[in-house]
């Protein structure tokens, strides 16, 4: 799992490569996945290369930025669940998700929105995001309602919370949109006595947390830390941490939503 005092890592993503040099100390690159965390790109069939990076002998699997994959693909299987994975979701950094929690003190949302637009390519992932922020800033799971669809556009109605904390109502709206540039905008409304509001904007390189309470308003410090050199900081720790990572288990709850949400 480790050369000397540091954790070997299999990547052929320049991203995570430039990340293992930020992390001279802690990582270094291996030739293969055997012992290593190996990461693995999210574009493609991203189960089959997790299940094969875990036959090649990995002590962990980083998931970097995972597509929405079809019904069916995940759903006959189940992770062994002996090794750790850590998911790379960009726009839903777990270092924003908590400092927007912590934020909130405590104080429960009333209601949630969610909007997404994106290029119809990469809509999919961008709505699992949003459902992802939704379950995050209630604090329990997300369950569907109802829905609308059009030829560009889609609208979901949901609860989210928990059974202890009550349930609020929650809306998600999705748009594909045209234009030359990867990744879209998603935007997050928690309202209620403290109000938190979310964007990330892919193109535009912003990621905003800001909550308005009866103080007044707090935005949350950039994060100047790479999306790829948090998820292998977490990859460590995961290795040496005796709790699994919730991170694969949300994620699946996230895009079974996001499928409910496409397909109707």
């Amino acid at each position: 799992m480790s050369e000397g005092l540091g954790f070997s890592v299999f990547t052929e993503l320049p991203a995570y490569t430039a990340a293992v040099a930020e992390l001279p100390v802690s990582a270094a690159l291996a030739e293969n996945a055997h012992g290593a965390v190996a990461v693995v790109p999210g574009a493609g069939d991203w189960w089959q290369a997790m299940l094969a990076a875990r036959a090649g002998g990995a002590a962990a699997v980083v998931l970097a930025d995972p597509a929405v994959l079809p019904r069916g693909a995940v759903e006959s299987e189940r992770w062994p669940g002996d090794i750790p994975v850590i998911v790379e979701r960009p726009r839903i950094r777990p270092d924003l998700v908590a400092a927007a929690v912590a934020a909130r003190r405590g104080s429960p949302a009333r209601i949630i929105t969610v909007e997404c637009a994106a290029p119809a390519a990469g809509l999919g992932a961008l709505i699992c995001d949003g459902f992802g922020w939704m379950r995050s800033l209630a604090g329990g799971a997300v369950a569907f309602q109802s829905s609308i669809a059009t030829v560009h556009s889609r609208i979901a109605l949901l609860h989210a919370g928990d059974s202890q904390g009550g349930t609020v109502p929650a809306t998600l709206s999705a748009t594909a949109i045209g234009g030359p540039h990867a990744g879209g905008l998603l935007q997050v409304l928690a309202l209620g006595e403290v109000r938190t509001e979310v964007t990330v904007d892919q193109p535009a390189g912003l990621a905003r947390v800001e909550t308005v309470t009866e103080e007044g308003s707090l935005r949350a410090p950039e994060r100047y830390e790479s999306s790829a050199r948090l998820a292998l900081r977490r990859a460590f720790d995961a290795c040496l941490a005796d709790d699994p990572a919730t991170d694969l288990a949300e994620l699946l709850q996230d895009m079974a939503l996001t499928r409910a949400l496409l397909d109707a």
